[in-house]
């Protein structure tokens, strides 16, 4: 995996390690963030919105849980990542969607859920994939992120 850049604001804020239970095919890589420190809801949402570039995003918040509620664990997955997610403990999943019935499921269970869209959460990383190519390559090429490219779908 490639390391988040010591420039970012997420860099020295949390501890990153695999998931633990086995990845399906085809799904993709998770990770399970524990926080140094417990962040409230409302600044993660707003941090998140910040990275991605978002002006808004879906949440669910968990049973018993407010936008003050602190998180200090975060199960995450780009893309589509209920599979990945799904029964992992945690108090605050964050992927790009999720099916109905898998965020009641979350909710009920007290986890709260973000949904930024699928490719969304696929585009916050790739900055810091830019980065690491262009270190990696010795900045002999010129490694350029899309400025174009946009989630296909609107809220309207």
């Amino acid at each position: 995996a490639l390391p988040i850049s010591k420039d970012s604001l997420l860099y020295g804020s949390i501890e990153i390690s695999t998931l633990q239970k086995p990845l399906l095919p085809n799904t993709g890589m998770g990770r399970l963030c524990t926080m140094r420190e417990p962040v409230c809801m409302e600044t993660v949402v707003e941090r998140i919105k910040k990275h991605l570039g978002l002006p808004h995003l879906r949440l669910a918040l968990g049973a018993g849980k407010s936008l003050g509620t602190p998180v200090t664990v975060a199960a995450l997955c780009a893309g589509a990542g209920s599979s990945v997610l799904q029964g992992v403990k945690a108090d605050l999943y964050l992927t790009g969607e999720m099916s109905h019935h898998q965020v009641l499921d979350a909710v009920a269970n007290g986890t709260s859920v973000i949904l930024c869209e699928h490719s969304n959460t696929e585009r916050g990383f790739l900055r810091e994939l830019r980065d690491t190519l262009a270190t990696r390559l010795g900045n002999k090429i010129q490694v350029v992120v899309s400025e174009t490219d946009k989630d296909p779908l609107h809220v309207v």
